[in-house]
């Protein structure tokens, strides 16, 4: 693969060579296109809308810029700060036997996909938490990193 190639978003091993016409993710086959499209996307320009709206709603600029229109700021960071990964839940997740047979689908990999680049991480989870395939895998992670011993 080419330097600044990317990777197919559905599938994760090939290059992405067309591109959604209407959310503009990158795929590398009909196979993906087909698997991208049995999920709803959005135009880049409602993601862009929504982006705006979100960094209106949370005090934060699409740059990544804070803009202080809130005193709790201190609060948010220390919620984050919470729900954030140790390198042991990582290393959990990555011996779960479980959460690896979910991962094998690439559908379930696209959603966690379409998660990390949405310009609202957190709503984007609730509203694909509405479905059962991709909360199985919230929950199978979950089990995985909550398990004491």
């Amino acid at each position: 693969m080419a330097m600044g190639d990317k990777l197919c978003t559905v599938c994760g091993e090939t290059a992405s060579k067309y591109k959604c016409p209407k959310c503009e993710t990158g795929y590398c086959s009909v196979g993906c296109f087909r698997i991208h499209k049995s999920e709803p996307c959005v135009s880049s320009a409602d993601r862009r809308a929504a982006a705006q709206s979100s960094s209106l709603e949370t005090g934060k600029d699409i740059s990544g810029g804070n803009r202080d229109i809130s005193d709790n700021g201190d609060e948010d960071d220390e919620e984050e700060k919470q729900h954030r990964l140790t390198p042991q839940d990582l290393q959990k997740l990555d011996s779960s036997v479980p959460v690896k047979e979910l991962l094998a689908d690439p559908r379930a990999r696209a959603l966690l996909e379409a998660v990390r680049k949405d310009a609202n991480p957190t709503q984007a989870i609730r509203v694909h938490r509405q479905r059962p395939d991709f909360e199985q895998l919230v929950q199978a992670m979950l089990d995985a990193t909550t398990k004491h011993g």
